[in-house]
């Protein structure tokens, strides 16, 4: 009985053995299900860094119109005229900031001094906009803040384009003219490049040059210097790559002023040249 109990088991266990090896390696029936991964990992949308702040070299003083050029030796705007030059299609930005302990209306001031500086410079300020924003920060112990004005360039929008196109058509320039030899300065420097940029778009256009002088001096000896720097000026604007064809000069010496010549500050602006943009 014993024997037979054993030989019981053991074929119990063979016929298990057998019929799993039949049903898993030969029909294959024995396949366990894979479970599919799901990928946990979430996408996380990704946040543009903000673009930090570029400053002006100005620093300014609390509660005052005042701003004071941080660096004067390294001529720190140059880099903006020369950028302006070469973007005809940009224009400057420049954010006033006051602090919480001032009037905003101290921010439009210290643009005001902002735009005669970049102005006496030689940059076209028609290109710069002005805005003004408050901002928390603090003066030091002078009552002085060196990153009072932020700045960035950004593309024109069609519309100033337009406006842009119209201020350079009809523009008084001063350039030295009472001196007796001719200096053309950055104002000058910046329009060659801006009225040569202006013809390329407009081919038909022409551009008179009309020299204006002060009362100074006998009125057909005027005639002759307003015609000189009328000349001086189109020989400066053919230098830059201006095409000669498209420029004519004359004079109208002192029989057109636009300020009383009786005191000096009349007679230097009366000591002009006149750029009128005309249809070919």
């Amino acid at each position: 009985m014993k024997h037979f109990l054993i030989a019981f088991v053991l074929f119990c266990t063979w016929l298990y053995f057998g019929v799993r090896y039949y049903e898993c390696s030969v029909k294959n029936l024995c396949e366990v299900p894979t479970t599919p991964v799901v990928d946990t990992i979430k996408v996380i949308k990704e946040i543009p860094a903000k673009k930090p702040l570029t400053f002006l070299p100005f620093s300014i003083t609390k509660n005052t119109a005042k701003v004071s050029l941080i660096d004067s030796v390294s001529n720190p705007l140059q880099s903006f005229f020369e950028y302006l030059n070469s973007h005809q299609q940009e224009e400057l930005v420049v954010t006033s900031f006051f602090s919480k302990s001032e009037n905003s209306a101290i921010a439009l001031e210290r643009n005001d001094s902002i735009q005669k500086r970049l102005s006496d410079f030689g940059i076209n300020t028609d290109r710069v906009v002005f805005q003004t924003k408050q901002n928390d920060f603090t003066f030091d112990e002078n009552n002085q803040y060196a990153k009072g004005f932020a700045y960035e360039y950004q593309k024109m929008s069609e519309e100033r384009m337009n406006a842009i196109d119209k201020s350079i058509a009809s523009k008084i320039l001063y350039a030295g003219f009472g001196s007796k030899t001719f200096q053309p300065d950055n104002t000058l420097n910046a329009y060659a490049i801006e009225l040569k940029n202006y013809l390329e778009k407009h081919p038909t256009k022409k551009v008179e040059i009309i020299g204006h002088t002060d009362s100074n001096g006998d009125a057909e000896a005027n005639m002759w210097f307003g015609k000189e720097r009328a000349k001086s000026v189109m020989q400066y604007f053919v230098s830059q790559g201006i095409d000669e064809n498209k420029l004519t000069i004359s004079s109208k010496g002192e029989t057109t002023p636009i300020a009383p010549n009786t005191t000096l500050e009349g007679q230097r602006l009366n000591r002009r040249i006149e750029i009128n943009i005309t249809q070919n």
